[in-house]
């Protein structure tokens, strides 16, 4: 029982813990919102949002408004110091939840990317 206490304890915090570079406290920037890949993979992936994460497996965010689920991806990928947001998708998953429930509830998930910095 202590073990599974302590485990439990641990994933807790594990599900705390989030970073953030002291660069991107202060500015954040706006970050572009793509539904197909325009740039043909020349980019680093900083983050899979909102399906990379094991919490994912139990919960997702979900939006009434498709404009309020990309905001809050876009300034998650602004957390990421993200230049763009690729592959957009955003599914309405009204009364998945409960099928009583008629209320919207969008689901978007995407890449966040790197572009890579112009030699100039």
């Amino acid at each position: 029982m202590k073990t599974l206490s302590l485990l439990i304890a641990v994933m807790f915090l594990a599900a705390c813990a989030s970073t953030q570079r002291a660069d991107n406290l202060w500015s954040p920037t706006v970050v572009a919102v793509y539904e197909e890949d325009p740039f043909a993979g020349r980019y680093q992936i900083v983050g899979r949002l909102w399906i990379d994460h094991w919490r994912s497996s139990f919960r997702v965010p979900t939006y009434v408004k498709r404009d309020d689920a990309i905001a809050s991806m876009q300034a998650e990928a602004a957390r990421l110091n993200a230049d763009a947001l690729v592959s957009v998708s955003c599914l309405d998953q009204r009364g998945s939840a409960s099928p009583q429930s008629g209320e919207a509830a969008f689901l978007c998930y995407g890449l966040a990317v790197r572009l890579p910095r112009s030699q100039g």
